[in-house]
């Protein structure tokens, strides 16, 4: 099986007056909100990406999408290296990977109808016949499960979930080899949760896409991902299938993550004391502040060691 994307050794920073200095060289002015991360996503894969709030997930997801320029790594699509200084690599980019956002109320513009609002996606991409516009519409919207009376309205007629499948809607009508879904559900409800993930699902199959999908809801990813990667404070700490992360996580973070997890069950040998969040550590492991199990060797920074069958943790507790 083939790799959609392939990200190595990415790394993202923002030039920063003030804030907190744990997260950047003193005196440097720059933060690393992406630090040295490296994955891949395969050909009809779902790659889960999870972690709490402000670990980096988005900006990751904006790189995939050429919104954001990585400051050192690599992004292969297809097996190509893309140039994010180059106009022509970053249009390459955007044709094949489409993003669905968080909130897709704020992603949508209020003054255009659902009909303007995917034709735009057609009209930005440059493939099809002005003639096919209203046909390619007709067919994506049905494809997401919205009704062809729902193109004549404007966002603040619709519901949450249709929204969403608008936001879809406007991904899809390009064909693409691949979706980033950034936390797609998390502003909906249960209910509605369910039925959008499971479009999703659909989609996937009839389409033959690959995704990269982010949330902080654990339960959702077991649901939706195929393979999972952990990131904290910008670091990937452990990646691995899905099943393997989530029943049997081998970084003690993943074990806090899990640990909060209604209807997981934690070995009693890999139980933690709950420490709080203080930050991350300015050299070295960047969980080692609140690691129960922190020594030596965590005064630097842990490589990814095998655990066997795909799977694999920073964390020198499994240095052999």
């Amino acid at each position: 099986m083939s790799n959609i994307i392939e990200v190595n050794n990415l790394t993202v920073s923002f030039i920063v007056r003030g804030g907190n200095l744990l997260l950047f060289e003193r005196g440097s002015g720059m933060m690393s909100v992406v630090d040295d991360v490296s994955f891949h996503v395969r050909e009809g894969e779902t790659f889960g990406l999870a972690g709490e709030t402000g670990s980096g997930k988005s900006i990751i997801a904006w790189v995939l999408v050429g919104l954001f320029r990585p400051r050192s790594g690599s992004v292969k699509l297809l097996g190509k290296e893309i140039n994010f200084r180059k106009k022509a690599d970053v249009r390459y980019l955007r044709q094949n990977v489409g993003i669905v956002f968080q909130d897709p109320v704020g992603s949508l513009n209020p003054r255009l109808r659902v009909k303007e609002i995917v034709r735009e996606a057609l009209v930005a991409s440059k493939t099809f016949d002005r003639r096919d516009y209203d046909s390619r519409i007709e067919e994506t919207i049905d494809l997401v499960g919205l009704r062809k009376s729902s193109l004549g309205a404007y966002p603040r007629e619709l519901s949450g979930g249709e929204k969403q499948r608008v936001s879809l809607a406007r991904a899809i009508a390009v064909p693409r080899k691949m979706l980033v879904l950034d936390e797609p559900t998390s502003s909906l409800d249960v209910s509605v949760q369910a039925q959008v993930l499971n479009t999703l699902k659909e989609l996937k199959s009839k389409l033959h896409l690959s995704y990269f999908f982010i949330t902080h809801d654990i339960n959702v990813m077991k649901y939706m991902s195929d393979s999972l990667g952990i990131l904290y404070y910008g670091k990937l700490l452990e990646v691995g299938r899905t099943y393997d992360v989530v029943t049997n996580p081998k970084h003690p973070f993943t074990v806090r993550l899990m640990s909060n997890v209604p209807g997981l069950k934690r070995a009693e040998h890999q139980q933690e004391e709950d420490l709080g969040d203080r930050g991350s550590s300015p050299t070295g492991c960047v969980y080692s502040r609140v690691c129960p199990h922190v020594f030596d060797k965590c005064s630097n920074s842990p490589a990814m060691f095998s655990l066997g069958s795909d799977h694999f943790a920073a964390c020198f507790l499994h240095d052999k």
